[in-house]
């Protein structure tokens, strides 16, 4: 039996794999469905998406080797598969003198054939397979070539969307437990300004509850004579992709009149488009308020040293 080598880019590649957070995590759905489908379209018993860590191979998804989680690196046909960027094709094991007499060959689950198509990542690091495994020798068509080697494209793809997905609901429940303690109103919009998350302090500000917040809610508690204003100068910096940076007054529900201070700023995909808006508001009408009364005193003084 010949063991297969380590990667050529070893250290990187299990960083990568590490990064990926995905070893000893449960089943998923959309992994199982690759591995369904490629046991259906190679016609085989046995279908895996296999991660080459260090001491051992493990399975992400599995069909036809139930209970086994994972298996010892140096027998492993997808840590020779990792070593290439095409499909790894074993027709017949028995024959094949790596692969001759090694014990998952010579005893259970009696491997016969195997095709692997390497799993590669964005950064190029090849952590683990997509194959194919059979009792009996036997190849592959052209076409079943070419679709195993797609599924695997998108198995690596989901590897990945898995990472981005876990991330981006670790920066999101964060983010909610900031703007949470947070003395100001916290806001999310999409792209034409509806509200698709706010905070409490927000809906104090506004006199709003959860519900009433979300989508154009808010539009409603601006004051008359200010509503017309607050809306172009919302879609003027829309257009520009600028900053949003207003004062304006808010009639609530319950009678009270708020004057509110908000900023926003556009969060911009990479193709420049605007995807919505995060910013916050803050309740000044107590400044307001003074401002008010020091203009009235200003005002009496500057009358009574005019008599």
């Amino acid at each position: 039996m010949q063991s297969a080598p380590d990667r050529p880019d070893e250290s990187a590649t299990l960083a990568a794999l590490q990064a990926l957070q995905v070893l000893d995590s449960g089943p998923e759905a959309q992994f199982d469905a690759l591995v369904e489908a490629a046991s259906l379209l190679c016609g085989v018993p046995i279908s895996l998406i296999s991660l080459i860590d260090s001491e051992r191979q493990w399975f992400k998804a599995n069909i036809g080797l139930p209970g086994v989680t994972e298996t010892p690196r140096e027998l492993a046909f997808c840590a020779h598969a990792v070593l290439g960027d095409e499909l790894f094709e074993v027709p017949d094991a028995t024959v094949d003198a790596r692969f001759a007499d090694n014990p998952l060959v010579a005893g259970q689950p009696d491997i016969r054939f195997y095709a692997g198509v390497p799993l590669r990542l964005r950064s190029g690091h090849r952590v683990g397979t997509l194959c194919v495994i059979d009792r009996a020798p036997r190849t592959l068509t052209r076409v079943q070539r070419e679709v195993l080697q797609h599924l695997g494209v998108a198995a690596a793809a989901a590897l990945e969307g898995r990472h981005a997905m876990r991330a981006l609901a670790g920066s999101e429940a964060k983010f909610r437990g900031l703007s949470e303690g947070s003395p100001l109103g916290v806001f999310h919009t999409d792209d034409s300004g509806a509200c698709t998350y706010v905070n409490d302090r927000w809906q104090s500000i506004f006199g709003l509850s959860q519900t009433q917040s979300l989508g154009a809610g808010w539009v409603s508690t601006l004051h008359p004579q200010d509503r017309d204003t607050v809306a172009r100068a919302w879609q003027e910096c829309a257009a520009a992709k600028h900053d949003f940076d207003m004062e304006f007054r808010v009639l609530r529900q319950d009678g009270a009149l708020r004057f509110v201070h908000s900023r926003a700023r556009p969060l911009v995909a990479g193709d420049q488009v605007v995807t919505g808006y995060v910013g916050s508001a803050e309740d000044v009408t107590e400044r307001k308020q003074h401002e008010h009364l020091l203009r009235k005193s200003e005002a009496s003084l500057n009358r009574a040293g005019q008599l």
